[in-house]
């Protein structure tokens, strides 16, 4: 065999070395990437989602769920690594099962308020008035201590007092988001959000009819008019992204009545079998 047969068999097997070798440092980059679970934006495509998780620095494949529930039993089984949501529903998560525990802040803060139709004027200027005074007066510390800070096991049930002759606002829940926004086991409203919307009640004196709907479908049923307010989280200013990126139009919210991180959750060492 001459030199030049020699050079080019030497020559094509670094090549195919280095083919095979990329292959599976890319195969095992693929094994190994982070799987996270989020809740779908109702008005960010999966798309602009993912932009902007690179935007961020997040190195992980995303996979993007309607509900809560759905998302917690898909971390349960392994098909994802971790599930990202707030602090307060990631405590009450460790706190109910032990299976899980939170891993890490992410860096971000959403702020909770009530959406409605923009043409409802009279209506969010009650809403923004009571939940103002209920910052004001200390209400809202109290019911963020009962209901969040303080929490043991299963928050109360929350009690809206009827009020005769006044009139009636029909709000959505989804009960999918714990201890925030929960139905209890025997269909029993009941979180933070129920205690803050029977607080309000007293204080604009109107009755609150609570209506269960899929937390996917809140801004049609806003919009549709099925309900008049749906509760709802909006993007502060940040430096990583835009604000209020999720509000639809004709829909207008509240001032905020809490704020919480966003962290990560991921089963404890004793289940992932990671020792992680």
């Amino acid at each position: 065999m001459n030199i030049k047969k020699i050079a080019l068999i030497l020559s094509l097997t670094f090549i195919f070395s280095m083919l095979v070798g990329c292959g599976a440092d890319e195969a095992e980059k693929i094994k190994n990437s982070l799987k996270i679970g989020i809740i779908a934006q109702l008005n960010t495509t999966p798309e602009q989602m993912d932009e902007l998780m690179e935007v961020m620095g997040v190195d992980a494949e995303t996979t993007y769920f309607d509900n809560f529930t759905s998302m917690q039993m898909a971390l349960a089984s392994k098909n994802i690594d971790e599930i990202q949501t707030y602090k307060s529903v990631a405590e009450y998560m460790t706190d109910q099962n032990t299976q899980f525990e939170v891993k890490n802040t992410v860096g971000l803060m959403d702020s909770f308020c009530c959406a409605m139709r923009e043409e409802d004027n009279d209506l969010i200027f009650d809403f923004d008035s009571a939940i103002n005074s209920m910052k004001a007066d200390g209400t809202l510390d109290n019911l963020i201590k009962t209901y969040i800070t303080d929490l043991q096991n299963e928050p109360p049930a929350v009690e809206i007092v009827k009020i005769n002759n006044a009139d009636t606002i029909k709000v959505g829940i989804t009960g999918d988001l714990p201890p925030l926004d929960l139905v209890l086991a025997n269909g029993t409203p009941a979180g933070f959000n129920t205690a803050v919307l029977s607080e309000i009640s007293k204080r604009i004196k109107k009755n609150i009819e609570l209506i269960q709907i899929d937390s996917a479908a809140r801004a049609a049923a806003l919009t549709s008019k099925q309900v008049d307010v749906v509760f709802w989280v909006v993007v502060p200013q940040d430096n990583k992204r835009p604000a209020d990126m999720d509000k639809p139009a004709g829909v207008s919210v509240t001032t905020p009545y809490y704020q919480d991180d966003v962290v990560n959750v991921s089963l404890s060492g004793a289940f992932s079998g990671m020792g992680r």
